[in-house]
């Protein structure tokens, strides 16, 4: 059996999901390797994860000490998202952004609704794809999200959309039952 670049860095979220007791229950059938599906349910409700990965930073910044991942979406998983989107469980998307030094990897989960801001399901003119970047900026507390639909800069000003780095433990992390109140 191969095992493929997709499987470790997918394998990143999934291992986050088992280790606080989160089984996903439905694995989609491997249409296209550069994404993944799951859907699982926790003590908040039912989830579906739509998955994609990038093994290292497009784009690199010493002076900045910022990271900037890629994400294109195709034609075809444009209009998947446009399926999965109409579904009653709560959407995320997940962005493994990967670094050569594993261990330095991140993942930014991100809610649909951050998503369609950035990316246009309903465009017509479909001379490129579309895509999704992620930004981090070393010493901050959020992701930058933007893409296809939003530019990271407006009139010379952040533009972004702000997601925590740490969302993945207050929205997935095993809740502690020994709690004090």
């Amino acid at each position: 059996m191969n095992i493929t670049r997709e499987d470790f860095y997918c394998g990143a979220f999934l291992s986050y999901l088992l280790n606080n007791g989160i089984v996903p229950a439905l694995f989609e059938e491997r249409i296209d390797s550069n994404r993944k599906i799951y859907d699982f349910a926790t003590d908040d409700g039912d989830f579906r994860v739509y998955v994609k990965f990038s093994e290292n930073p497009s784009s690199e910044s010493d002076s900045k000490s910022s990271q900037i991942w890629n994400f294109p979406f195709t034609d075809k998983q444009i209009e998947e998202i446009k399926t999965i989107e109409e579904c009653s469980r709560k959407l995320y998307f997940i962005f493994v952004c990967g670094r050569k030094a594993l261990n330095k990897s991140r993942i930014s989960v991100v809610y649909k609704d951050i998503i369609f801001k950035c990316i246009d399901l309903k465009r017509i003119d479909k001379y490129k794809n579309q895509s999704i970047k992620v930004r981090l900026i070393k010493g901050h507390r959020d992701f930058d999200i933007y893409g296809t639909a939003r530019a990271d800069k407006l009139d010379g000003l952040d533009n972004t959309l702000k997601v925590k780095v740490n969302n993945i433990d207050q929205l997935f992390a095993k809740k502690n039952s020994n709690a004090v109140i």
